[in-house]
Protein backbone atom coordinates (compact mmCIF):
# COMPACT_ATOMS: atom_id res chain seq x y z
CA UNK A 1 0.00 0.00 0.00
CA UNK A 2 1.12 3.40 -0.96
CA UNK A 3 2.25 5.38 2.26
CA UNK A 4 0.68 9.21 2.11
CA UNK A 5 3.10 11.47 3.86
CA UNK A 6 3.89 15.83 3.76
CA UNK A 7 5.63 15.28 0.14
CA UNK A 8 2.64 13.39 -1.38
CA UNK A 9 -0.19 15.57 0.15
CA UNK A 10 1.83 18.36 -1.63
CA UNK A 11 1.13 16.54 -4.61
CA UNK A 12 -2.55 16.51 -3.84
CA UNK A 13 -2.39 20.07 -2.47
CA UNK A 14 -0.56 20.96 -6.61
CA UNK A 15 -3.88 18.86 -8.49
CA UNK A 16 -6.16 21.08 -6.20
CA UNK A 17 -4.83 23.98 -7.05
CA UNK A 18 -4.19 23.40 -10.78
CA UNK A 19 -7.82 22.28 -11.32
CA UNK A 20 -9.46 24.93 -9.52
CA UNK A 21 -10.49 26.83 -12.28
CA UNK A 22 -13.98 28.30 -12.11
CA UNK A 23 -14.03 29.28 -15.67
CA UNK A 24 -12.67 26.30 -17.60
CA UNK A 25 -16.38 24.96 -18.05
CA UNK A 26 -17.61 27.95 -19.31
CA UNK A 27 -14.95 28.89 -21.79
CA UNK A 28 -16.70 27.82 -25.10
CA UNK A 29 -19.95 29.06 -23.80
CA UNK A 30 -18.35 32.70 -22.99
CA UNK A 31 -16.94 32.21 -26.64
CA UNK A 32 -20.25 31.77 -27.76
CA UNK A 33 -21.50 34.88 -25.79
CA UNK A 34 -18.97 37.07 -27.72
CA UNK A 35 -20.60 36.19 -30.42
CA UNK A 36 -17.72 34.47 -32.04
CA UNK A 37 -19.09 31.22 -34.49
CA UNK A 38 -17.46 27.64 -33.71
CA UNK A 39 -15.60 28.14 -36.76
CA UNK A 40 -13.49 31.24 -35.20
CA UNK A 41 -13.59 29.07 -31.47
CA UNK A 42 -11.46 26.51 -33.87
CA UNK A 43 -9.45 28.85 -34.68
CA UNK A 44 -8.30 30.20 -31.60
CA UNK A 45 -8.21 27.23 -29.86
CA UNK A 46 -5.79 25.83 -32.64
CA UNK A 47 -4.05 28.70 -31.88
CA UNK A 48 -3.53 27.75 -28.40
CA UNK A 49 -2.42 24.40 -29.14
CA UNK A 50 0.06 25.45 -31.91
CA UNK A 51 1.95 27.87 -29.37
CA UNK A 52 2.21 24.62 -27.38
CA UNK A 53 3.30 22.39 -29.75
CA UNK A 54 5.79 24.85 -30.62
CA UNK A 55 7.09 25.45 -27.03
CA UNK A 56 6.41 21.93 -25.77
CA UNK A 57 9.33 19.89 -26.18
CA UNK A 58 11.46 22.45 -26.15
CA UNK A 59 10.25 23.12 -22.26
CA UNK A 60 10.21 19.46 -21.30
CA UNK A 61 13.95 19.65 -22.40
CA UNK A 62 14.30 23.07 -20.54
CA UNK A 63 12.52 21.30 -17.18
CA UNK A 64 14.91 18.76 -17.34
CA UNK A 65 18.02 20.69 -17.03
CA UNK A 66 17.12 23.84 -15.46
CA UNK A 67 14.79 22.28 -12.93
CA UNK A 68 11.59 20.49 -13.27
CA UNK A 69 10.02 22.52 -9.85
CA UNK A 70 10.86 26.11 -10.76
CA UNK A 71 9.65 24.92 -14.88
CA UNK A 72 6.09 23.73 -13.08
CA UNK A 73 6.20 27.19 -10.76
CA UNK A 74 6.58 29.05 -13.65
CA UNK A 75 3.65 27.46 -15.44
CA UNK A 76 1.10 28.38 -12.94
CA UNK A 77 2.22 32.60 -13.35
CA UNK A 78 1.41 32.10 -16.91
CA UNK A 79 -2.14 30.78 -15.83
CA UNK A 80 -2.61 33.62 -13.48
CA UNK A 81 -1.85 36.30 -15.97
CA UNK A 82 -3.95 34.43 -19.00
CA UNK A 83 -6.98 33.94 -16.68
CA UNK A 84 -6.38 37.79 -15.64
CA UNK A 85 -6.36 38.86 -18.98
CA UNK A 86 -9.78 36.78 -19.67
CA UNK A 87 -10.98 38.79 -17.05
CA UNK A 88 -10.17 42.00 -18.35
CA UNK A 89 -11.53 41.70 -21.77
CA UNK A 90 -13.45 44.56 -23.32
CA UNK A 91 -11.36 46.52 -20.91
CA UNK A 92 -8.97 47.96 -24.03
CA UNK A 93 -11.54 48.85 -26.88
CA UNK A 94 -8.02 49.52 -28.99
CA UNK A 95 -6.98 45.49 -29.42
CA UNK A 96 -10.02 43.84 -31.92
CA UNK A 97 -11.32 41.24 -29.66
CA UNK A 98 -9.52 38.04 -31.79
CA UNK A 99 -6.40 39.22 -30.98
CA UNK A 100 -7.26 39.36 -26.97
CA UNK A 101 -7.99 36.83 -26.72
CA UNK A 102 -5.69 34.85 -29.04
CA UNK A 103 -2.96 36.37 -26.72
CA UNK A 104 -4.80 35.46 -23.47
CA UNK A 105 -4.65 31.56 -24.67
CA UNK A 106 -1.16 31.82 -26.25
CA UNK A 107 -0.14 32.51 -22.55
CA UNK A 108 -2.08 29.88 -21.06
CA UNK A 109 -0.53 27.81 -23.55
CA UNK A 110 2.50 28.65 -22.44
CA UNK A 111 1.75 27.55 -19.01
CA UNK A 112 0.47 24.19 -20.18
CA UNK A 113 3.96 23.57 -22.46
CA UNK A 114 5.67 24.12 -18.92
CA UNK A 115 3.53 22.08 -16.92
CA UNK A 116 2.79 18.96 -19.17
CA UNK A 117 5.33 16.30 -17.99
CA UNK A 118 7.01 18.31 -15.70
CA UNK A 119 5.09 17.52 -12.69
CA UNK A 120 4.55 13.71 -13.37
CA UNK A 121 8.52 13.75 -13.83
CA UNK A 122 8.68 15.08 -10.44
CA UNK A 123 6.26 12.40 -8.68
CA UNK A 124 8.07 9.71 -10.69
CA UNK A 125 11.43 10.88 -9.79
CA UNK A 126 10.34 10.87 -6.05
CA UNK A 127 8.90 7.73 -6.21
CA UNK A 128 12.46 6.82 -7.33
CA UNK A 129 13.99 7.89 -4.74
CA UNK A 130 11.37 6.60 -2.25
CA UNK A 131 11.80 3.20 -3.93
CA UNK A 132 8.03 2.79 -4.75
CA UNK A 133 8.65 3.09 -8.43
CA UNK A 134 6.00 -0.21 -8.46
CA UNK A 135 3.76 2.36 -7.00
CA UNK A 136 3.37 4.89 -9.87
CA UNK A 137 0.02 3.83 -11.13
CA UNK A 138 -1.26 4.17 -7.29
CA UNK A 139 0.16 7.16 -6.62
CA UNK A 140 -0.22 9.14 -10.66
CA UNK A 141 -4.47 7.67 -10.22
CA UNK A 142 -4.74 9.19 -6.66
CA UNK A 143 -3.81 12.64 -7.53
CA UNK A 144 -5.46 12.47 -10.54
CA UNK A 145 -8.42 11.91 -8.65
CA UNK A 146 -7.86 14.68 -6.21
CA UNK A 147 -8.06 16.89 -9.95
CA UNK A 148 -10.87 15.65 -11.47
CA UNK A 149 -12.78 16.10 -7.82
CA UNK A 150 -11.47 19.40 -7.41
CA UNK A 151 -12.49 20.16 -11.33
CA UNK A 152 -15.68 18.61 -10.16
CA UNK A 153 -16.21 21.46 -7.28
CA UNK A 154 -14.89 24.37 -9.06
CA UNK A 155 -17.62 23.62 -11.96
CA UNK A 156 -20.68 23.53 -9.84
CA UNK A 157 -19.11 26.72 -7.39
CA UNK A 158 -18.96 28.26 -10.97
CA UNK A 159 -22.33 27.51 -12.36
CA UNK A 160 -23.66 28.95 -8.84
CA UNK A 161 -21.39 32.01 -9.24
CA UNK A 162 -22.48 32.62 -12.90
CA UNK A 163 -26.38 31.96 -12.20
CA UNK A 164 -26.00 34.61 -9.58
CA UNK A 165 -23.57 36.96 -11.00
CA UNK A 166 -24.36 36.71 -14.93
CA UNK A 167 -20.82 38.01 -15.33
CA UNK A 168 -18.03 35.99 -16.39
CA UNK A 169 -15.25 37.75 -15.14
CA UNK A 170 -15.51 36.71 -11.53
CA UNK A 171 -14.92 33.23 -12.78
CA UNK A 172 -11.48 34.06 -14.19
CA UNK A 173 -10.29 36.54 -11.27
CA UNK A 174 -10.88 33.21 -9.13
CA UNK A 175 -8.85 31.31 -11.29
CA UNK A 176 -6.20 33.62 -11.56
CA UNK A 177 -6.19 33.77 -7.49
CA UNK A 178 -5.87 29.70 -7.63
CA UNK A 179 -2.81 29.69 -9.76
CA UNK A 180 -1.17 32.16 -7.59
CA UNK A 181 -1.93 29.44 -4.30
CA UNK A 182 -0.40 27.23 -7.20
CA UNK A 183 3.02 28.91 -7.96
CA UNK A 184 3.64 29.35 -3.71
CA UNK A 185 3.27 25.97 -3.58
CA UNK A 186 5.74 24.83 -5.86
CA UNK A 187 8.69 27.00 -4.19
CA UNK A 188 8.08 24.95 -1.33
CA UNK A 189 9.04 21.70 -3.30
CA UNK A 190 12.95 20.41 -1.88
CA UNK A 191 15.34 21.25 -4.67
CA UNK A 192 16.15 17.42 -5.04
CA UNK A 193 13.13 16.91 -7.33
CA UNK A 194 14.59 19.38 -9.46
CA UNK A 195 15.82 16.41 -11.43
CA UNK A 196 18.90 14.29 -12.17
CA UNK A 197 20.40 16.26 -14.40
CA UNK A 198 19.96 19.54 -12.50
CA UNK A 199 21.32 17.98 -9.53
CA UNK A 200 24.32 17.10 -11.93
CA UNK A 201 25.18 19.99 -13.07
CA UNK A 202 24.84 21.51 -9.48
CA UNK A 203 27.23 18.87 -8.18
CA UNK A 204 29.27 19.40 -10.83
CA UNK A 205 29.41 15.57 -11.46
CA UNK A 206 31.65 13.73 -13.69
CA UNK A 207 29.18 11.04 -14.70
CA UNK A 208 28.46 11.36 -18.48
CA UNK A 209 25.43 12.71 -19.20
CA UNK A 210 23.56 10.49 -21.85
CA UNK A 211 22.80 11.67 -25.25
CA UNK A 212 19.05 13.51 -25.41
CA UNK A 213 18.71 11.42 -28.57
CA UNK A 214 18.93 8.16 -27.02
CA UNK A 215 14.80 8.14 -25.64
CA UNK A 216 13.33 8.96 -28.89
CA UNK A 217 15.92 6.43 -30.71
CA UNK A 218 14.66 3.95 -28.96
CA UNK A 219 11.27 5.41 -28.98
CA UNK A 220 11.08 4.82 -32.84
CA UNK A 221 12.45 1.62 -32.61
CA UNK A 222 10.64 -0.11 -30.14
CA UNK A 223 7.16 -1.29 -31.60
CA UNK A 224 6.23 -1.63 -27.22
CA UNK A 225 6.53 2.77 -27.39
CA UNK A 226 5.34 3.19 -31.03
CA UNK A 227 1.68 1.26 -30.13
CA UNK A 228 1.55 2.84 -26.50
CA UNK A 229 2.04 6.31 -28.39
CA UNK A 230 0.49 6.27 -31.19
CA UNK A 231 -2.94 4.75 -29.91
CA UNK A 232 -2.38 7.45 -27.18
CA UNK A 233 -2.54 10.16 -28.90
CA UNK A 234 -5.35 9.23 -30.97
CA UNK A 235 -7.89 8.36 -28.35
CA UNK A 236 -6.66 11.34 -25.97
CA UNK A 237 -7.04 13.94 -28.69
CA UNK A 238 -10.50 12.98 -29.85
CA UNK A 239 -12.06 12.41 -26.18
CA UNK A 240 -10.09 15.57 -25.48
CA UNK A 241 -12.31 17.82 -28.31
CA UNK A 242 -15.04 16.66 -27.28
CA UNK A 243 -15.15 16.63 -23.77
CA UNK A 244 -13.69 19.96 -23.41
CA UNK A 245 -14.46 21.70 -26.67
CA UNK A 246 -17.78 20.37 -27.57
CA UNK A 247 -19.68 19.13 -24.36
CA UNK A 248 -21.10 22.88 -23.48
CA UNK A 249 -22.46 23.34 -27.16
CA UNK A 250 -24.14 19.99 -26.76
CA UNK A 251 -25.50 21.05 -23.28
CA UNK A 252 -26.16 24.51 -24.24
CA UNK A 253 -27.99 23.30 -27.77
CA UNK A 254 -30.20 20.61 -25.47
CA UNK A 255 -31.04 23.44 -22.92
CA UNK A 256 -32.03 25.76 -25.75
CA UNK A 257 -34.96 22.94 -26.90
CA UNK A 258 -36.71 23.18 -23.57
CA UNK A 259 -36.28 27.30 -23.31
CA UNK A 260 -33.36 27.48 -21.22
CA UNK A 261 -30.52 29.92 -21.53
CA UNK A 262 -27.43 29.30 -20.31
CA UNK A 263 -28.08 33.10 -18.91
CA UNK A 264 -31.28 33.62 -18.07
CA UNK A 265 -32.06 37.76 -18.54
CA UNK A 266 -32.74 40.15 -15.61
CA UNK A 267 -35.78 39.02 -14.01
CA UNK A 268 -36.38 35.74 -15.04
CA UNK A 269 -36.28 33.36 -11.92
CA UNK A 270 -36.95 29.67 -11.02
CA UNK A 271 -35.71 26.69 -13.49
CA UNK A 272 -35.46 29.16 -16.77
CA UNK A 273 -32.96 30.18 -14.80
CA UNK A 274 -30.76 27.60 -13.74
CA UNK A 275 -29.11 27.22 -16.97
CA UNK A 276 -25.49 28.30 -15.72
CA UNK A 277 -26.10 25.71 -13.02
CA UNK A 278 -26.92 23.02 -14.75
CA UNK A 279 -23.59 23.31 -16.57
CA UNK A 280 -21.82 23.44 -13.79
CA UNK A 281 -23.86 20.45 -12.44
CA UNK A 282 -22.91 18.45 -15.30
CA UNK A 283 -19.63 19.44 -14.82
CA UNK A 284 -19.96 18.49 -11.61
CA UNK A 285 -20.96 14.78 -12.08
CA UNK A 286 -18.25 14.02 -15.19
CA UNK A 287 -15.44 14.97 -12.82
CA UNK A 288 -16.57 13.01 -10.10
CA UNK A 289 -16.77 10.18 -12.12
CA UNK A 290 -13.59 11.08 -13.90
CA UNK A 291 -12.13 11.02 -9.96
CA UNK A 292 -13.37 7.40 -9.57
CA UNK A 293 -11.80 6.19 -12.45
CA UNK A 294 -8.36 7.86 -11.67
CA UNK A 295 -8.92 6.65 -7.78
CA UNK A 296 -9.68 3.17 -8.85
CA UNK A 297 -7.13 2.41 -12.04
CA UNK A 298 -4.69 0.63 -10.44
CA UNK A 299 -7.89 -1.80 -9.36
CA UNK A 300 -9.08 -1.81 -12.74
CA UNK A 301 -5.23 -2.75 -14.28
CA UNK A 302 -5.31 -5.41 -11.75
CA UNK A 303 -8.48 -6.51 -12.68
CA UNK A 304 -8.09 -6.69 -16.46
CA UNK A 305 -5.03 -8.75 -15.84
CA UNK A 306 -2.47 -6.51 -17.61
CA UNK A 307 -1.58 -2.74 -18.47
CA UNK A 308 -2.70 -3.90 -22.61
CA UNK A 309 -5.78 -5.67 -21.62
CA UNK A 310 -7.03 -2.56 -19.81
CA UNK A 311 -5.89 -0.13 -22.70
CA UNK A 312 -7.01 -1.85 -25.13
CA UNK A 313 -10.47 -2.56 -23.28
CA UNK A 314 -10.98 1.17 -22.55
CA UNK A 315 -10.02 1.98 -26.20
CA UNK A 316 -12.85 -0.18 -27.22
CA UNK A 317 -15.18 1.52 -24.98
CA UNK A 318 -14.67 5.03 -26.21
CA UNK A 319 -15.10 4.20 -29.78
CA UNK A 320 -18.35 2.85 -29.22
CA UNK A 321 -19.38 5.71 -26.78
CA UNK A 322 -18.39 8.50 -29.32
CA UNK A 323 -20.46 5.84 -32.05
CA UNK A 324 -23.44 6.44 -29.85
CA UNK A 325 -23.14 9.77 -28.98
CA UNK A 326 -23.59 10.35 -32.42
CA UNK A 327 -26.92 9.01 -32.65
CA UNK A 328 -28.19 11.19 -29.60
CA UNK A 329 -27.19 14.14 -31.52
CA UNK A 330 -29.89 13.20 -34.17
CA UNK A 331 -32.83 14.59 -32.00
CA UNK A 332 -31.69 16.89 -28.70
CA UNK A 333 -35.26 16.43 -27.42
CA UNK A 334 -34.64 12.65 -26.60
CA UNK A 335 -31.21 12.65 -27.07
CA UNK A 336 -30.10 14.84 -24.50
CA UNK A 337 -29.88 12.79 -21.98
CA UNK A 338 -28.54 9.61 -22.65
CA UNK A 339 -25.76 11.54 -24.24
CA UNK A 340 -24.47 13.46 -20.75
CA UNK A 341 -24.80 10.21 -19.72
CA UNK A 342 -21.80 8.99 -22.75
CA UNK A 343 -20.23 11.89 -21.89
CA UNK A 344 -19.97 11.19 -18.45
CA UNK A 345 -18.71 7.22 -19.25
CA UNK A 346 -15.81 9.16 -21.83
CA UNK A 347 -14.63 10.99 -19.06
CA UNK A 348 -14.48 7.87 -16.69
CA UNK A 349 -13.12 6.15 -19.34
CA UNK A 350 -10.39 8.93 -20.29
CA UNK A 351 -9.30 9.13 -16.54
CA UNK A 352 -9.34 5.70 -15.98
CA UNK A 353 -7.01 5.14 -18.59
CA UNK A 354 -4.53 7.97 -17.72
CA UNK A 355 -2.48 6.56 -15.13
CA UNK A 356 -2.20 3.30 -16.38
CA UNK A 357 -0.75 4.69 -19.62
CA UNK A 358 2.00 6.82 -17.92
CA UNK A 359 2.93 3.84 -15.98
CA UNK A 360 3.13 1.32 -18.95
CA UNK A 361 4.98 4.37 -20.86
CA UNK A 362 7.39 4.80 -17.66
CA UNK A 363 8.76 1.05 -18.27
CA UNK A 364 9.50 2.15 -21.93
CA UNK A 365 11.48 5.36 -21.21
CA UNK A 366 15.06 6.48 -19.43
CA UNK A 367 14.03 8.01 -16.01
CA UNK A 368 16.58 11.34 -16.40
CA UNK A 369 14.23 12.50 -19.62
CA UNK A 370 10.56 11.66 -18.47
CA UNK A 371 10.19 14.96 -18.78
CA UNK A 372 11.04 15.24 -22.29
CA UNK A 373 9.89 12.25 -23.36
CA UNK A 374 6.10 13.33 -21.51
CA UNK A 375 6.00 16.33 -23.17
CA UNK A 376 6.65 14.59 -27.08
CA UNK A 377 3.95 12.58 -26.11
CA UNK A 378 1.88 15.51 -25.28
CA UNK A 379 3.14 17.70 -28.07
CA UNK A 380 2.02 14.85 -30.64
CA UNK A 381 -1.33 15.30 -28.94
CA UNK A 382 -1.42 18.74 -29.21
CA UNK A 383 -0.68 18.97 -32.81
CA UNK A 384 -3.47 16.32 -33.57
CA UNK A 385 -5.87 19.01 -31.66
CA UNK A 386 -4.64 22.14 -33.17
CA UNK A 387 -5.01 20.45 -36.90
CA UNK A 388 -8.11 19.09 -35.96
CA UNK A 389 -10.13 21.44 -33.96
CA UNK A 390 -10.53 24.65 -37.32
CA UNK A 391 -11.86 21.58 -39.46
CA UNK A 392 -14.49 20.49 -36.39
CA UNK A 393 -15.21 24.26 -36.03
CA UNK A 394 -15.85 24.33 -39.26
CA UNK A 395 -18.19 20.99 -39.57
CA UNK A 396 -20.20 22.40 -36.41
CA UNK A 397 -20.87 25.37 -38.68
CA UNK A 398 -22.03 23.69 -41.56
CA UNK A 399 -23.74 20.65 -40.63
CA UNK A 400 -24.18 21.25 -36.47
CA UNK A 401 -22.76 19.21 -33.81
CA UNK A 402 -23.36 15.64 -34.91
CA UNK A 403 -20.41 16.04 -37.93
CA UNK A 404 -18.32 16.58 -34.85
CA UNK A 405 -18.99 13.03 -33.31
CA UNK A 406 -19.50 11.16 -36.61
CA UNK A 407 -15.54 12.86 -37.70
CA UNK A 408 -14.11 11.81 -33.82
CA UNK A 409 -15.57 8.53 -34.31
CA UNK A 410 -13.98 7.29 -37.92
CA UNK A 411 -10.50 8.96 -36.39
CA UNK A 412 -10.92 6.53 -33.18
CA UNK A 413 -11.80 3.77 -35.89
CA UNK A 414 -7.88 4.30 -37.18
CA UNK A 415 -6.43 3.45 -33.71
CA UNK A 416 -7.82 -0.27 -33.75
CA UNK A 417 -4.73 -0.22 -36.10
CA UNK A 418 -2.32 -0.08 -32.80
CA UNK A 419 -4.02 -2.76 -30.46
CA UNK A 420 -1.66 -3.02 -27.87
CA UNK A 421 -0.47 -6.81 -27.04
CA UNK A 422 0.69 -8.11 -23.63
CA UNK A 423 4.22 -8.50 -25.50
CA UNK A 424 3.92 -5.02 -26.32
CA UNK A 425 4.05 -3.52 -22.90
CA UNK A 426 7.75 -4.30 -21.56
CA UNK A 427 8.27 -5.69 -17.46
CA UNK A 428 11.71 -4.40 -18.30
CA UNK A 429 13.16 -1.04 -17.77
CA UNK A 430 15.00 0.73 -20.03
CA UNK A 431 18.85 1.03 -18.06
CA UNK A 432 18.84 4.28 -16.38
Amino acid sequence: MFNTNYMVLRFYLYSFFKNLRFADPFLILYFLALDLSYSEIGLLLGLQHLVTVLLEFPSGIFADHWGRRRATALCFAFYSLSFTGFGMTGQITELPLIFWLGGCLALFALGEALRTGSHKAIMLDYLDSMDQSHLATQLLGRTRSVSKFTSALAALSGGVLLAWSRDYRLLFYLSAGAAVCGFLLLLTYPRALEGDAYRARRTKSDKPVVSMQQPFRVMWQRASFRKLFIQSVVFESQLKMILKYFTQPFLKNGLAMFGIPIIAPVGVSGFASAGAIFVGLNEFLRDSLGALGARFSSVFELQAGSQSHALNRIYFGGFFAVLFLAGCAVNLKWGLLPGLVLLMVLTLLQNLRRPVFVSALNTEMMKTERASVLSLESVSRAVTVAVLLPLFGWAADQFGLLAVWILATLILLSGFLFKIRDEDVSKNKLPD
